[in-house]
């Protein structure tokens, strides 16, 4: 995906400076003046303001002048002006923060629920795995007994781990039966070997006799 970063004015006030006279006609009341607010984007989406820029012309000579051509009374006028907050300025930064914290509720929830599944194994669990060998796959339980666990692995493998739970798809999971211990599967979930366990949509019982011992990666 492509993210472009820029910066863009969006003009957020317009107005007269009130009893002031231009520098070149003379003529009073006369001093138009705008007020842009510059502001960071990510693919056209606004970040954050970062300055402000202040244009000023007279209606009458047309003539534009710079902030620095005002009288010292016109210049404090100009910053005085009251300013409404541009929420929607701050929206690329509301959003990236909701998703953080999105995230990080979403991955203490996993980590509790881990937590649990491991100590209850339930037919139909899907164990997200991390190998030695640096690639994720996972396996789903078929058979649960008082202290063993029988599973399938998939006969995939995905580099990184947000990609292992594509892999969750019935007709991945053929003949690669094995069977673990329980105690040997908390070992595994304390060695980081188990990362992430959910329920399973594809519970299938198999018969005991299937499975290999112990686990091989």
């Amino acid at each position: 995906m492509l993210f472009l970063v820029g910066t863009r004015d969006s003009n957020i006030k317009n107005g007269t400076i009130l009893n002031e006279s231009c520098p070149k006609c003379e003529e009073k009341n006369t001093l138009h003046f705008s007020i842009y607010r510059k502001y960071v984007y990510i693919t056209l989406i606004p970040l954050f303001p970062v300055g402000k820029s202040v244009y000023i012309k007279c209606n009458h000579c047309q003539e534009s002048f710079d902030y620095e051509d005002l009288s010292e009374n016109a210049q404090l006028q100009l910053r005085n002006e009251k300013l409404d907050r541009k929420i929607w300025m701050f929206s690329g930064s509301i959003l990236i923060l909701l998703a953080i914290i999105y995230n990080i509720n979403s991955c203490a929830n996993n980590q509790n629920e881990t937590d649990i599944f491991i100590k209850t194994p339930t037919v139909g669990d899907i164990y997200n795995l991390k190998f030695s060998n640096g690639y994720y796959s996972n396996m789903k339980i078929d058979r649960v007994t008082k202290d063993s666990i029988y599973t399938t692995h998939n006969d995939f493998n995905a580099y990184l781990p947000h990609e292992v739970d594509d892999l969750d798809k019935a007709e991945n999971y053929s003949n690669r039966k094995v069977s673990y211990s329980k105690k040997g599967l908390i070992e595994l979930y304390k060695n980081d070997e188990i990362i992430k366990i959910r329920r399973s949509k594809y519970p299938i019982e198999t018969k005991e006799s299937e499975y290999k011992i112990p686990l091989t990666k």
